[in-house]
């Protein structure tokens, strides 16, 4: 009787959990950069808010739609831009962390299929306490590209 009723709790634990970590950290303005079919690499930028009172760290990111997703910041050095990868992304306590085009984003390899823009892409976040979150990025055209008119 008694074991049943603590594996139980375990159980209810478990399915609280995630949530105060998810509502610890929200994401905004998730975006993948539409890229032509042949292209290998695609970017994707968001915004992440921790509301929480302690620092939230990134470990991974992945989608079913690319191959590996790794996280990359773009440095200024000595006049040229050059690309580094970074392990881990950290998100001070209270604060947020921008993930765009002339800073830190994540780079997507090798997609599975081609994404046009208004395709929703399936990600899953996976922070330094294990704790997983589920966001989607919508696929948009990059701003500044849109002069090309091609007639359909």
């Amino acid at each position: 009787m008694n074991k049943s009723f603590v594996f139980l709790v375990l159980l209810a634990n478990l399915f609280i959990m995630p949530q105060l970590a998810a509502d610890a950290l929200t994401i905004d303005n998730a975006w993948v950069r539409e890229a032509p079919p042949v292209s290998k690499v695609q970017a994707a930028y968001m915004v992440l808010h921790n509301n929480s009172e302690h620092d939230v760290t990134l470990i991974s990111a992945s989608s079913p739609l690319f191959a590996r997703v790794e996280f990359h910041r773009t440095v200024a050095d000595k006049a040229v831009m050059r690309m580094e990868q970074e392990k881990t992304l950290s998100i001070p306590a209270g604060s947020s962390l921008q993930l765009q085009p002339d800073g830190r984003h994540m780079m997507l390899f090798n997609p599975t299929q081609a994404l046009k823009a208004g395709d929703k892409v399936p990600f899953t976040l996976t922070f330094a306490d294990q704790q997983q979150l589920q966001v989607f990025l919508i696929v948009k055209k990059a701003a500044g590209m849109m002069h090309h008119h091609h007639h359909e």
